[in-house]
């Protein structure tokens, strides 16, 4: 009878924790035409800190890994990709979705590291960048996201190869880049727009395997 309620138990802790789990989708796209407003990006405005950061993990075995990169078939944001793509004023950069715990909302939550280039990937450390940074999730009463990207609009070829900023070249005072910074609450299933004169970000989360 003890060995039964244990494995009961152990059934509902694994059931809980698969309850708790996300998928997280997102839809980095730049503006063809955009209306920057006269604004001007300095250096001064920093990178994103992407220390500590956690990869998303391409090839696994087993189902029920954090951060497991998820085959297209599993999007659900394919509608949204493709007006985008068939759009004169946007055009897709990244559209990548991946299953997740739900963290707290303390130091315990994990940053998932955001990158992608231009130029091939099997040399990404040569590759001209477009998009660096990170995005959070975070659980307690509610959902929130923390979205910290940086947008190469002139793309950097070797950028941060060793790991400092200092590799990142600057004509004059104006950077060749700009930075999206946004902490929101989320609702789960709903398709949330972040803003930006230059790129904009469509982030979608659900609970993981459900619609």
């Amino acid at each position: 009878m003890k060995k039964i309620g244990v494995a009961l138990l152990g059934a509902a802790f694994s059931l809980n924790v698969h309850a708790a789990w996300y998928q997280v989708e997102i839809i980095l796209f730049e503006h063809l035409y955009p209306d920057a407003g006269g604004e001007v990006w300095h250096a001064g405005q920093g990178l994103p800190d992407v220390q500590g950061s956690m990869e998303l993990v391409t090839d696994s075995a087993a189902g029920d890994v954090p951060f497991l990169l998820l085959r297209s078939g599993q999007h659900k944001l394919e509608g949204v990709y493709r007006a985008l793509r068939s759009s004169r004023s946007y055009r897709p950069i990244l559209h990548l979705a991946w299953q997740q715990p739900g963290y707290g909302a303390g130091a315990g939550a994990k940053k998932v590291h955001i990158r992608d280039t231009l130029a091939a990937r099997e040399n990404p450390e040569e590759a001209p960048v477009r998009v660096d940074g990170s995005i959070r999730l975070r659980v307690s009463r509610f959902l929130h996201a923390d979205v910290d990207l940086a947008y190469f609009f002139q793309p950097v070829p070797g950028y941060l190869v060793n790991g400092t900023a200092e590799t990142l070249p600057v004509t004059g005072e104006t950077a060749q880049y700009s930075r999206l910074r946004e902490s929101r609450r989320m609702k789960l299933n709903e398709l949330h727009y972040f803003d930006h004169p230059l790129f904009g970000l469509f982030m979608r989360v659900s609970r993981f395997g459900g619609e």
